[in-house]
This record gives C-alpha cells, sequence and structure tokens, in this order.
C-alpha cells in the first residue's frame, strides 16, 4: 500500500487486493465492518469507515459494485468529490481497474470552480490521488469551455473571445486565422453581420486549423458564438436575461475540442470555426422584415431578430465547405427554446441528413456521457421557411421551431456532405448541477465531438475502458 498524506479519505473496490491489504493492515477491522449486507447490490455503492489508529487516515470507502459503465465511473469520481472535498485534503483512489481514467476525469470535472470575480474565493482544495491516468486529460479542455461560458458579456466578446482563441490554441500547433468585421464585410458575410449590426462591438469570425492527419479530407466543427443575445429589437423578456451570457455555448464546445484535439495530439485533420457576434438593439440594428443576402448567396427575410443564431451558423457554413470541403460537418448552437419544449434538460436534439454519421455522434455522446436524440426533418418542415418575398425566411411558424431551425441550416449545405446539427439550448447550462458539474457552464458538447472525430477517423476510442 502507498504511504498516504495527513487527512486523507482511501477508497477501494470491495474485495479487491487493495482491500484486503487495507483489512490486514487493519487486523480484519474493515472486514468486520463492511459486511456484503452493508453494501449496495446494484450500481456503486459505498460505506464509510471513520478508520482506526493503525492506519492513517481519517476513512476508507469501501465500494461494491455490480456491472457499470465508465459513465457510472465518472459519476462516482465526481460523487466523491463534491463529497469529501470539505472534509479531507487528499482522497486516493486505490483503484485498479480499466475505468481509472473516467474516475479521475469525473472528480476533476466536479472539482471545477468560476469564482474568478469573488472577492472572496473558495478554500476548499482537494488533491485527488489514483494510478494510470494521462498526463493529459480532456477535463482541462472542458474547464476551459466552462471558463469560456461563464464569462460575463462585458468581458467575454466577439475580439476578446478572439484573442483568447488565439492566445490558448496556437501554442499547442493550431493555425489559428482571425477574421475582423472590415474582412468579414469584403468577403460577402453579410448575413453574419447583420446579426452584429446593432452593437458597438465588432464582430469576428474565427477559423482553427489542426492538421493531424493524413492527406484526408478534415471533419469540420462549427459553433454559434452569441456572445451575448438581447434578441435585438426582437428583444427578449428581461427575466432570465442575465443567462444570455450563454449563448456561445456551441463555439465553447467546439473551442475546446480543437483545444483537446491539439493537446492529445490526436492524428486527424479538423479544422473548427466559429463566429462570433454580440446580437444588441440600437438605431443600426437589423429589423423584422428586413431582407439580407448570404454568403451562399441566398436571400434570408428576417421576420424575428431573435432567430439570429442560425444566420450566424449559415455563413460559416458556406465558407467552411467553400474551403475545406470537409467530409463531415458538425454544427453545434444554443439555437432554439422548442428543443427545451421536446426534450427539456436531458438531451441535446440531434438533426442530421447522415443515419451513420448521426449513430457516429451518438456513441460518441454515449461514451463521453452526454445524450442525444434524433429529431425528425423532412419537405414539410423545409416548406414552413420560404418565403413570398425572398429565398426564405428565418423562423417558420409556431410549431416544430428546432426542426424548421436546422432545416434553414440544411439550406446552407451541400447535399452529398455529411452534416449533423446538434441543438444544445437545453445542455449547455445546469444551475442545479449534478455529480460532475458543481453548478452553471456544463461544457457540453467537448467530449462527444472528440470521440466523433477519433470515431470518424477509425481511431476509436477503446469502449470499455472509455478512454479519449
Amino acid at each position: 500500500m502507498s504511504s498516504y498524506e495527513p487527512n486523507s479519505a482511501i477508497v477501494v473496490l470491495y474485495d479487491s487486493k487493495e482491500y484486503k491489504a487495507l483489512d490486514k493492515k487493519s487486523g480484519g477491522v474493515v472486514s468486520s465492518v463492511c459486511g456484503l449486507k452493508s453494501l449496495a447490490t446494484k450500481d456503486t455503492g459505498e460505506v464509510v469507515i471513520s478508520f482506526p489508529s493503525k492506519i492513517n487516515v481519517d476513512a476508507i470507502i469501501v465500494v461494491k459494485t455490480d456491472t457499470v459503465t465508465g459513465n457510472d465511473w465518472r459519476n462516482f469520481g465526481g460523487k466523491l468529490v463534491k463529497q469529501w472535498k470539505s472534509r479531507v485534503d487528499n482522497l486516493y483512489f486505490e483503484i485498479n481497474n480499466d475505468f481509472n481514467e473516467s474516475i479521475y476525469e469525473g472528480a476533476h470535472l466536479a472539482l471545477y470552480t468560476f469564482d474568478k470575480y469573488k472577492s472572496k474565493k473558495d478554500t476548499e482544495t482537494l488533491t485527488v490521488h489514483i494510478d494510470a491516468v494521462p498526463e493529459v486529460s480532456i477535463h482541462k479542455s472542458v474547464s476551459f469551455a466552462r471558463d469560456l461560458v461563464s464569462e460575463p458579456g462585458n468581458v467575454l466578446y466577439p475580439e476578446t473571445y478572439a484573442n483568447i482563441i488565439s492566445a490558448k490554441l496556437m501554442p499547442l500547433g493550431v493555425t489559428v486565422k482571425v477574421y475582423h468585421e472590415a474582412q468579414l464585410k469584403a468577403m460577402g458575410f453579410d448575413l453574419l453581420l447583420s446579426v452584429g449590426q446593432g452593437s458597438r462591438r465588432d464582430s469576428y469570425v474565427v477559423v482553427m486549423e489542426w492538421n493531424g492527419g493524413d492527406d484526408e479530407r478534415p471533419i469540420a466543427l462549427v459553433g454559434k458564438g452569441v456572445t451575448f443575445d438581447t434578441g435585438g429589437i426582437s428583444i427578449k423578456p428581461s427575466a432570465g436575461m442575465g443567462d444570455m451570457k450563454f449563448d456561445m455555448g456551441g463555439s465553447a464546445a467546439v473551442v475546446g475540442a480543437m483545444h483537446a484535439i491539439a493537446a492529445q495530439n490526436i492524428q486527424a485533420n479538423v479544422v473548427g470555426i466559429v463566429g462570433l457576434v454580440e446580437n444588441m438593439p440600437d438605431g443600426n440594428a437589423i429589423k423584422p422584415g428586413d431582407i439580407v443576402t448570404s454568403l451562399s448567396g441566398q436571400t434570408v427575410e428576417n421576420l424575428n431578430t431573435d432567430a439570429e443564431g442560425r444566420l450566424v451558423l449559415a455563413d460559416i457554413l458556406t465558407y467552411v465547405q467553400t474551403e475545406y470541403d470537409p467530409d463531415r460537418i458538425i454544427d453545434l448552437a444554443t439555437l432554439t427554446g422548442a428543443i427545451i419544449v421536446s426534450l427539456g434538460h436531458e438531451m441535446a436534439g440531434l438533426f442530421t441528413n447522415s443515419t451513420e454519421f448521426g449513430n457516429d455522434i451518438i456513441e460518441g455522446g454515449e461514451l463521453a456521457g452526454e445524450s442525444y436524440w434524433r429529431m425528425p426533418m423532412g419537405k414539410n418542415w423545409n416548406k414552413m421557411i420560404d418565403s413570398k418575398i425572398a429565398d426564405m425566411k428565418n423562423i417558420g411558424g409556431k410549431g416544430g421551431g428546432s426542426t424548421t431551425a436546422a432545416e434553414f441550416l440544411y439550406r446552407f449545405v451541400d447535399k452529398d456532405r455529411n452534416w449533423a446539427h446538434l441543438d444544445i439550448a437545453g445542455m449547455a447550462w445546469n444551475e442545479s448541477g449534478n455529480d460532475i458539474v458543481p453548478g452553471g457552464a456544463v461544457g457540453f458538447g467537448v467530449r462527444t465531438l472528440v470521440n466523433t472525430v477519433l470515431i470518424s477517423n477509425d481511431i476509436r476510442p477503446i469502449d470499455e475502458d472509455m478512454k479519449y
């Protein structure tokens, strides 16, 4: 057994060699307390032993498991951290199985805090000790995405966001290209620019290139980056508007995924692209009824300025196809309230033109503990966005709002290209938190994107081990 620092707790599996060693060292006290009947018989359960003096630790946590997945272990690691971070300084996981990485990830996701703007910082500290984990873990990339989503709109706006992306990703070997408003105007990004024209902040597009593969076509990750969304002239109710800083959650997932892909030196070609805008009402803001020509040449009648994210995505979808010819495209956005009506805060909506691609994303999500439900698409919903005076309108009517938004995006995708749209409006923020989310920004989508890139390039995650 290891030697332990003062003020520590140990986690062991019932009937493991580590358990038996501790039992022997304690003179049989562990086994006398931990009969089978005292331990959970399903999923994961634990018994806490206030430990005798023969072993210089505060407690032992004995775990009995039946059949559990990597997600169970991830959540278990997070749960224990939440339970013990105010009680001990060190938590030792003496669990040498295939799921150590999942435990480690969950523990550190649960330890995340965003107290940057608190004058009194969280003084609780906990060090997690566990063997056989990688030096570079994906939790750091998820935490990066959470930081981005948590920043207030007066700190994170298009220009500062673009600067952060460059500062964080370029040292990892990612090629970062930043296009400012004047360049975007010359390039024809009028649809994207129309969203931000009511703001005093300039709009930006940031392209992140990772060339880790051979000559294969890249997979493209596309994210909505509305750093604050008032709704524009179609202004939102004041209640809850402060939450609209997380309307860039799709872009944060893309940036976090690119960070993870580069940090882990994944052997694949990936291009990430995010449109960064601020949606504000003023005398120059786009008005309901205005018609704008997109980068693709298609015209859009804007009937609701609060349906703005699809305008941002439309132009960058056009750009990434023209410039990079990706084999697969995933776009992510906190796009519609309608998806929350459909799925609540339990799953994200998945829309795709490819069953195979959709299944790969669902598999990648399952490995990550992130859930998706495939939503319908079809010509009847597509007809709902036809405009009498333009090529299309940006809303489809009262019903099917998440599907008509997806159909809008699909009009900007080459029909022979594998494409998926993930509506994560219900998943980017979790006020109450869970085992691995302290409460607030989730960083949802980062791990799904990384897994999907691996699967798409036949660099498959090890399903049994839940490794990335």
